[in-house]
């Protein structure tokens, strides 16, 4: 299965990619270290989660890319990454 990975500003939608194989971003969590990692793949568990402003990597077909984002909020469910955009 493949990762649809969007991020969702004020504005709407900004960025949507499919058929991904990972994301990587930093969590703005208190409990956790300042600017730890989470590595999302597929059929990963449901997650809600804070994220501060960082380069979002993401993986298709062995490549590498990255997406500036802001700080927001982060649900995985089923193979759906969304990011919002505060």
């Amino acid at each position: 299965m493949a990762i649809t990975f969007d991020i969702v500003a004020p504005g709407g939608t900004r960025f949507h990619e499919g058929a991904l194989e990972s994301v990587v971003l930093r969590r703005r969590e208190a409990e956790y270290d300042p600017g730890s990692e989470v590595v999302i793949l597929s059929k990963h568990a449901p997650l809600l989660m804070q994220v501060q402003a960082c380069s979002v990597r993401f993986t298709r077909d062995g490549t590498t890319q990255e997406v500036e984002v802001g700080a927001g909020v982060l649900e995985v469910y089923r193979d759906y990454v969304t990011l919002v955009e505060t």
